[in-house]
């Protein structure tokens, strides 16, 4: 009998580790410091993330490219694409820290920022990129549940108090390095490059220039992605940016499903359009109307558990992040829904036409946060996240059916429309019974889901040779 390839088991098997070990320890680190300390927290992880955007660019993605090719020696490989990035990271990390220290006035909100900046110089040495281009994804998911598992013993080692917060990016940092030392130990056992094989003769400078548009479409997506927890932080405070990221957090553990169902299908896809435009076209009905009953039918369970999920896991402080919770469960499905879109504009070689759609959704992103909405301003961050997303889906959506005409009604809006009156009918009778009516609502949406969609058995069997 068929089984996963191991790459995609080893894979999953890492993204599931390493996501419930961090739920982990943000659970932990939500008891601990409370919503203003998981705030600040938040805040240095989003300035690393930009950071992290700086001094990467594109280059993991021409690394991984290179190191895929078969064609440059892996060792000559490995130390310009480091060195380059090494080089990018110690200047991010120095401009960084001193426009910290001008900027910002809280000592521990800048402190903390400023360790995690610190944290880009391990981070530039890990050699992800090179085990994903020569396949050695066992080395690579093994390296990342170490990382991980570093930063959580020492997370539960040295944070006991609000007083302790500095030691969280020290953790984080040290986790990373962990990772990287892993893998570079390892890398010394990779088999040398055939004579066939060239050294690699670009200087970082050169390196750097080429990879620039390579990371652009990421650089989109990133700098919407974390700017709603410096955003609140400014405009609200750092207990609404903690409560944001909180409900930000769970749903990230869950889009483990997104890079997952990316690395099984786009291969197929890519396949696919080899293979002819009706071959691609119903590969593509397929796999858009099975992410959408997963996506659809989790949204719904998140929904209703959302709100005894939170006081559980983190304690009743951070019941205001159920409704923020709420309105990412949309985000989640609508990524779910634009990955199938954008890794089949990536295969039809339209890559220009996906980040145009970034760039769309991004000028959403920023009109909502700029525009004076009424309500909770709380909500609004979300609520920008989910219009980002939107619009891009939509934009690549006109995009992709001048090239594959598919029905966006029996897709989205037939589901959506089942949901929202499974959901509706629901809270009007919760009060009678919350556990029996939400089993009830659960069990119910699934074969809506199947009907509405129109999900049948050849469906189902092309799933199960996808994954067999």
């Amino acid at each position: 009998m068929k089984r996963l390839p191991f790459e995609l088991a080893a894979l999953s098997l890492s993204e599931v580790g390493s996501k419930l070990l961090g739920l982990v320890a943000i659970t932990y680190l939500a008891r601990t410091l409370g919503p203003e300390g998981v705030g600040i927290i938040a805040l240095g992880t989003a300035i690393l993330m930009y950071g992290s955007i700086c001094s990467d660019l594109g280059l993991p993605i021409l690394g991984t490219r290179s190191a895929a090719g078969g064609k440059i020696n892996i060792g000559s490989l490995r130390m310009k694409i480091s060195s380059a990035r090494f080089l990018l990271s110690v200047s991010v990390a120095l401009l960084g820290s001193v426009l910290l220290w001008i900027l910002i006035t809280d000592t521990v909100s800048r402190d903390v920022a400023i360790f995690y900046l610190i944290g880009l110089l391990p981070a530039s040495l890990t050699l992800d990129w090179l085990f994903q281009g020569i396949r050695k994804i066992g080395t690579l998911a093994l390296a990342r549940i170490l990382g991980m598992a570093t930063y959580l013993v020492m997370v539960l080692a040295l944070v006991g108090t609000s007083n302790d917060m500095l030691f969280v990016p020290i953790a984080w940092g040290c986790g990373v390095a962990v990772q990287a030392l892993f893998l570079w130990l390892r890398s010394q056992n990779i088999s040398p490059s055939s004579p066939e094989t060239k050294h690699l003769d670009s200087t970082p400078i050169k390196l750097i220039r080429e990879a620039v548009p390579l990371g652009f479409a990421n650089l989109i997506a990133q700098v919407v992605l974390q700017f709603p927890i410096i955003y609140l932080t400014i405009f609200e405070s750092s207990a609404d940016a903690g409560f944001y990221s909180i409900a930000f957090r769970v749903i990230v553990v869950f889009l483990m499903l997104d890079r997952v169902y990316y690395t099984l299908f786009f291969p197929i896809i890519s396949r696919s359009v080899e293979e002819g435009r009706d071959v691609l076209h119903r590969r593509f009905y397929r796999a858009i109307k099975f992410i959408a009953l997963i996506g659809f039918f989790l949204g719904t369970v998140f929904i209703i558990s959302g709100s005894r999920l939170f006081p559980l896991l983190f304690g009743n402080e951070f019941r205001a992040s159920v409704p923020i919770f709420d309105i990412l469960v949309i985000y989640f499905i609508l990524t779910l829904l634009s990955s199938t879109l954008s890794f089949t504009l990536i295969a039809l070689k339209k890559e220009k036409l996906y980040t145009r759609s970034l760039i769309i959704g991004a000028i959403g992103f920023a009109g909502i946060l700029l525009l004076p909405l009424p309500g909770d301003s709380q909500l609004v961050a979300p609520l920008a996240l989910v219009v980002f997303q939107l619009i891009a889906f939509l934009a690549m959506v006109r995009h992709l059916q001048n090239e594959i005409p598919f029905s966006i009604e029996r897709i989205v809006l037939l589901p959506m429309l089942v949901i929202m009156v499974i959901l509706t009918g629901g809270a009007m009778v919760m009060h009678l019974s919350s556990l029996f009516v939400s089993i009830a609502v659960i069990i119910i949406a699934l074969p809506a889901l199947l009907f509405s969609i129109g999900f049948n058995r050849d469906d189902w069997q092309f799933i199960k040779k996808s994954i067999l």
